[in-house]
This record gives C-alpha cells, sequence and structure tokens, in this order.
C-alpha cells in the first residue's frame, strides 16, 4: 500500500459529495497508479516517481474543486483554499470563546438570563460577521497588491490517514459545544434556578461562596480546554505531549472538584432543604458520591484515551 498516495486520496475525498466519491475514488486512483507506473517503467525509483506525481498534482482541495466543477471565486482559484481554511478555523476557535466570556461578565453582573443570551447571541454574531468581512478584505487586498503568489503547495501537508489518534473538525467542534455549554451552565446557575425562595429570588444548587474563587478558576480552566482542543485540531493529531497536557488539565479541574464535592462545599444546603432533601449536599450523601464517582471515572478514562490514541498514531 502506498501511504502518501492514500492520504492524498483520502484529502481530495472529503469535500466530494458522497454521491460522487467512489467514481472520482477510481479514477483518481488510476490516475495515479498509472503516472507512477509510467515513471517506474522509465527507469525510476517507485517511491520518488509517487513523490513526484502527488507533488505535480497539486493541492488535493483543488483537484476535488476541478473534479466537481466547484467554482472557487469568492477571492480567486489562487487563494481561495488558504482563505477558507483560515476563516474556519478563525470562526470555530474565537467566536464560541467570546461568546462565552461576554456570558460569564453578564451572569456576574447580575443581568438577567435573557439579557445574557441576548447580549452573548449578538457579540457572537457581530464578531463572526467582523472576522468574516476582515478576514475577506485582507485576502483580498493580498490578492490584488501583490504579484506573489501562495507558498507552493507540498506533500508535508497532507493530513494523515484517519485513526484512533486523528483529531477531526466534526470531534473538535463537538468538544468545543460541549465546553462552552458547561461554562454557560456554571455561569448560568448563579441566577438560574428552578428552585426560589419567599422573595422570588433564584436559590442556586451551588454554595453562593464557591463564586467567590473556585467557579471562576473553573470556567478559566474550560476556557483553556477550548484552547486546547483547537490546538489539537490544528495539529491534527494526539501526540505524547498533548497526552500529557491533558493529564495536567483533567487533574487541574478534577482535583479541586472532588475536594469540593467530599468536603460539602459546593452544593448549597438551603436549595437540598427547599426540595426535601435534607442532607443531601454533605460531603457523604448519595448525590456527592455518585457525582464524585463519574468525574473520576471521566479524568481517567479520557487520559487512557489521549496516551492511546497517541500512541496509535
Amino acid at each position: 500500500m502506498r501511504e502518501l498516495t492514500e492520504r492524498y486520496v483520502a484529502a481530495a475525498l472529503r469535500s466530494i459529495p458522497e454521491d460522487q466519491k467512489s467514481d472520482i475514488e477510481a479514477e483518481l486512483r488510476v490516475s495515479i497508479d498509472d503516472a507512477i507506473e509510467a515513471r517506474v517503467a522509465g527507469g525510476g525509483d517507485a517511491r520518488s516517481a509517487e513523490t513526484e506525481v502527488l507533488t505535480e498534482l497539486g493541492d488535493p482541495d483543488r483537484l476535488a474543486a476541478g473534479y466537481v466543477g466547484r467554482p472557487s471565486y469568492l477571492i480567486g482559484p489562487e487563494h481561495f483554499f488558504d482563505y477558507k481554511r483560515l476563516l474556519t478555523v478563525l470562526l470555530i476557535t474565537v467566536v464560541p470563546i467570546v461568546v462565552t466570556i461576554v456570558a460569564v461578565v453578564q451572569v456576574v453582573a447580575g443581568d438577567s438570563i435573557a439579557s445574557v443570551l441576548a447580549q452573548a447571541f449578538g457579540s457572537g454574531l457581530s464578531l463572526a460577521v467582523q472576522i468574516a468581512f476582515w478576514t475577506t478584505l485582507v485576502f483580498a487586498l493580498i490578492e490584488r497588491g501583490s504579484e506573489r503568489k501562495t507558498s507552493e503547495w507540498t506533500l508535508s501537508t497532507l493530513p494523515l490517514m484517519p485513526t484512533a489518534g486523528t483529531v477531526r473538525l466534526g470531534d473538535t467542534i463537538g468538544s468545543v459545544v460541549f465546553l462552552v455549554v458547561a461554562i454557560a451552565g456554571l455561569a448560568l446557575s448563579r441566577t438560574v434556578s428552578p428552585v426560589t425562595g419567599p422573595d422570588g429570588s433564584a436559590i442556586s444548587i451551588f454554595d453562593p461562596s464557591v463564586w467567590d474563587f473556585w467557579f471562576p478558576f473553573f470556567i478559566v480552566v474550560l476556557l483553556i480546554e477550548i484552547i486546547f482542543e483547537v490546538v489539537k485540531y490544528w495539529r491534527g493529531r494526539w501526540t505524547w505531549p498533548l497526552a500529557s497536557l491533558n493529564v495536567a488539565l483533567n487533574a487541574v479541574f478534577a482535583i479541586p472538584a472532588v475536594y469540593l464535592l467530599t468536603s460539602g462545599q459546593i452544593f448549597n444546603p438551603v436549595f437540598f432543604e427547599e426540595i426535601g432533601w435534607g442532607s443531601e449536599p454533605a460531603g457523604d450523601g448519595t448525590l456527592v458520591r455518585v457525582v464524585v464517582a463519574a468525574m473520576i471515572v471521566i479524568a481517567l478514562w479520557d487520559i487512557f484515551d489521549g496516551f492511546r490514541k497517541a500512541r496509535k498514531v
């Protein structure tokens, strides 16, 4: 099996519609094999022939666009795919982080849930539009203001074949969305609750004292987790340093959380009294034991999974 060819074909097919993939894959493989065999028949080395053929084919994204007749003229054929890649990374990285920060600030300021959601959504939409506009403008100016071409595509930029250690865009988006929801949940828990006091104010399930330090701390850790997910996607695969950093992030979050839970500091006794659970918030309560066990199992699995994927790459 020719590894470079497999990686090239996989990269080209990722943007091809499903109903065309099989035909285009067959055509592309035949074209590559014929070109390699012709070079080998002429006395060339098989490995060198493969490298030369794939290099001549060029960027697989551009090749795929040619196969399906997809126009790539928003910016211009020369810069379009670089523009598309950068814009995608900026949108899935910057927008969720800013939306989360805005929501946390609004919650800390004591705004209502409607105001928090409106501000966060408005900020995210505005930022997305700004990113799209300025990225487009910069690439347009580059294209029109300089005759210098974009850097030549090389085989070193080929993504790895999808394996247990490969980081996919869909997985990254899912992780980022989960982390944003977790941060929003922590932030909104201060002012949103199904239980209210005599004066109509919300009684949080969490002890108000955790907002003095611990919840802001956890939110910062989760924001770092978002950055970690994006870096992991940018790298394209799990590595031993990333797996080791994953251990540290899990420890920084899980150890303080387990301590707060087992010492009875994280839940609000008033909340549980209102719903008739009595002493459940105590460190030896059933709820605490279940949450602690779940956190430990999830953290250990995440650590194990990171090293497992790093080893398989």
